[in-house]
């Protein structure tokens, strides 16, 4: 009878975290900021890949330059160790004052641009980033090529 009770109890725990998400640690908005949640894929060496974070939202534009600023702050969930990214409240960033034809809009992804925003490859736990109200979440993954070049001393 204590071997079968054993069991049920080690089936129990099982069912119960499986049931469990990986996302279930993460608050679903932070700050009044919404959670974007990217899933990589497992890669044979990670080491030799880094994610870039492209936030941004869709303006319309004319031909000159737009863009934000924001520095994108990593925090860890307290108790659990997870990390997660927190996108500071983006700036509009120095544009261009070119002469646009006339009716040259357009709409557009404008990024936000500054610090942080490349990150570790880590196919073990999802990449969760907080994004203010409109802004979403684009990604472009890195890789390092194999082979090394020598420096030379000059």
């Amino acid at each position: 009878m204590p071997l079968r009770c054993a069991l049920f109890a080690a089936l129990l725990l099982f069912t119960t975290a499986a049931a469990c998400s990986d996302l279930d640690a993460f608050p679903e908005s932070l700050d009044g900021k919404r959670r974007q949640v990217i899933h990589l894929p497992t890669v044979a060496d990670e080491s030799r890949f880094m994610v870039e974070l492209v936030p941004g939202k869709y303006e319309m534009v004319d031909c000159n330059l737009r863009g934000y600023r924001a520095p994108l702050k990593r925090g860890t969930l307290s108790g659990w160790g997870y990390g997660y990214y927190v996108l500071g409240e983006p700036r509009p960033a120095p544009t261009t004052l070119k002469a646009c034809p006339e009716g040259n809009e357009a709409r557009r992804f404008v990024r936000v641009r500054g610090e942080g925003l490349m990150v570790s490859y880590n196919s073990e736990r999802p990449l969760v980033v907080y994004l203010p109200e409109g802004f979403e979440l684009k990604y472009r993954v890195w890789r390092a090529d194999k082979t090394l070049s020598d420096a030379h001393s000059k």
